[in-house]
């Protein structure tokens, strides 16, 4: 591994109720329908695991909020 890549004890993921209010805060700028979640850039750059756990939280999350708007 390149010594300037984060370990993957050294990155933590956001929770889904933390991506669910990150989106919310959008909604005071957009519409609901849209809104796109989608990841920032430099996930390439984390480790595997770590990047999946974003991902999951992500999906997560926008499930929370497309429950609250549906």
């Amino acid at each position: 591994m390149a010594d300037d890549m984060p370990r993957a004890d050294e990155v933590t993921n956001l929770t889904p109720q933390e991506v669910a209010d990150r989106l919310r805060r959008a909604l005071k700028y957009v519409k609901p329908q849209d809104v796109i979640v989608a990841p920032d850039c430099g996930m390439k750059y984390l480790p595997r695991d770590v990047a999946f756990g974003k991902m999951k939280a992500m999906v997560a999350g926008a499930k929370l909020l497309r429950a609250e708007y549906s």
